[in-house]
């Protein structure tokens, strides 16, 4: 898979490569990996007007803790990104705007690149909720259940199915009288 941020340097066309790699530029909501990219309209109580243009190198908007896959934010034209300074466990990443007739891509050595259409977005993090812990006890019970309520869903469909082949087999039958 190629990247743009493996195949650019210095002054390339990020536009020019995006359109080789096939890369589809979208203007709705979009995620990459643990990345959510929110229309304004869709977040406005979350958007600032970003005043910080994003360099050529690109921004880096989630930094990858373990296997140092960050997420990349690049631009071709008038792109603003804004981080948002907050607590460590806030959910907002920052705001962007893409001007008219520019493209803002997220690029990521797994998730491959999105190109962002002009607009103004809010980038967030996306959770992962951990399972509820269940004692031993509980977790068979529930699993009982489920299997019990299976069980249950099974039988009836096919008492449906029996009905259904009766009213067909009815429907087919003509009796003759002598």
């Amino acid at each position: 898979m190629k990247l743009l941020s493996s195949v650019r340097s210095d002054g390339a066309d990020l536009a020019h490569l995006a359109a080789e790699l096939d890369i589809p530029t979208i203007a709705g909501l979009q995620h990459q990996g643990d990345v959510s990219v929110i229309p304004a309209a869709m977040a406005s109580e979350d958007h600032r007007h970003p005043t910080t243009r994003v360099p050529t190198a690109g921004v880096a908007v989630v930094r990858g803790e373990a296997g140092g896959h960050t997420h990349l934010l690049l631009a071709s034209g008038d792109v603003r990104y804004d981080a948002r300074d907050g607590a460590a466990n806030d959910i907002i990443l920052g705001s962007l705007e893409v001007g008219e007739g520019a493209t803002a891509w997220l690029d990521h050595p797994e998730h491959g690149n999105t190109g962002i259409a002009p607009g103004r977005y809010v980038l967030r993090r996306k959770r992962e909720l951990a399972p509820r812990v269940l004692d031993p006890g509980a977790r068979r019970k529930r699993d009982q259940a489920r299997k019990q309520a299976r069980k249950q869903e099974a039988r009836a469909q096919a008492a449906r199915d029996q009905a259904a082949r009766e009213q067909a087999w009815n429907a087919t039958v003509r009796v003759v009288a002598d």
